[in-house]
């Protein structure tokens, strides 16, 4: 009984010191900017190019763990794409008769994603004693340890004009003694407790977590404009509150729509000229995310036309 109880302390002293050589990312996200708008983005399934052919279904597998990533992370807005059929006969179903209308989902408000994220796992092996590990029952005890290692590039896609933004390309490598190497594999849930507690698990979150640095530096970053949300009689609705820093005085200029410019030749938005201003307005209501104005000056105030701040007449 002692020695066993020595060999299960060894393995977890061998997979710690794999653990510790792969936290270089594992540092917390930066928070998004306070004049931020966070990005949409959805996941898609990950394409498995490894050699690997165990029991686990790592495209998925691997999407589901970036997707909990990106969300906890606080920098985007998660959309669902890989279960959206679920959703979306739920929204068909709910309009049949035999469904109360009292909280009936609207048609037509479903979320679009900005960046598409896709992934390719490259490696997602194991090597022992110089042999390799692809997906076994268990594993062997031989001399040397063994090392596991997981590759992962993902490739970030501007969904309106289809053309690749960056990509990222991230790894992670766990080692552990040989006392480890009789822990079994078999029943083993991808992405459960047990199996982070495992080389391949530690390897895996550490590829995962590179890859969300990355993303969070990557993706174009929208800031925060002050537009006209909405018209309610003679009050203006304004897109933001006390949560953006907006004061019940301020004025702002109303600028009409702008005018986009594309290059002739490749139909590439080249820039979007302002439009002209059309009047001004003063806060006189603040609310967490919404603001209520009253009009300045001018007319012809609409939904989506952006704000300046000015100096009150």
């Amino acid at each position: 009984m002692r020695g066993l109880i020595w060999l299960r302390l060894t393995a977890v002293a061998g997979l710690a010191f794999g653990l510790a050589g792969c936290a270089m990312f594992g540092g917390a996200i930066p928070p998004l900017p306070k004049d931020a708008v966070p990005a949409r983005v959805a996941v898609a399934s990950f394409d498995n190019r490894s050699s690997f052919e165990g029991q686990w279904k790592l495209g998925p597998g691997m999407a589901d763990l970036l997707v909990s990533e990106l969300v906890a992370s606080r920098n985007f807005v998660v959309l669902e794409r890989g279960n959206l059929d679920t959703v979306v006969d739920e929204i068909s179903r709910q309009k049949n008769r035999l469904f109360r209308e009292e909280g009936r989902i609207e048609e037509g408000r479903l979320d679009n994603a900005r960046y598409l994220i896709r992934g390719v796992i490259s490696d997602f092996s194991q090597t022992s004693g110089g042999s390799l590990w692809m997906g076994i029952w268990r594993l062997l005890i031989s001399s040397g340890g063994y090392t596991a290692r997981v590759g992962l590039t993902l490739t970030i896609v501007d969904v309106e004009s289809g053309q690749i933004v960056d990509s990222v390309q991230c790894a992670g490598k766990a080692r552990a003694g040989d006392a480890y190497a009789q822990a079994a594999y078999k029943g083993i849930q991808f992405g459960g407790r047990s199996f982070f507690r495992t080389p391949l698990g530690i390897a895996t979150a550490s590829a995962i977590r590179e890859g969300l640095h990355g993303i969070v530096q990557k993706v174009p970053r929208q800031m925060w404009t002050p537009m006209i949300a909405d018209i309610d009689g003679p009050r203006i609705l304004l897109n933001g509150g006390k949560e953006r820093g907006l004061k019940a005085g301020e004025v702002f200029q109303v600028r009409g729509k702008g005018t986009p410019v594309t290059d002739p030749g490749t139909g590439d938005l080249l820039d979007v000229m302002p439009g002209p201003i059309v009047g001004t307005v003063r806060i006189v209501e603040l609310r967490d995310s919404v603001s209520v104005a009253e009009r300045v000056s001018g007319q012809g105030f609409t939904r989506g036309q952006s704000l300046e701040k000015t100096l009150a007449p």
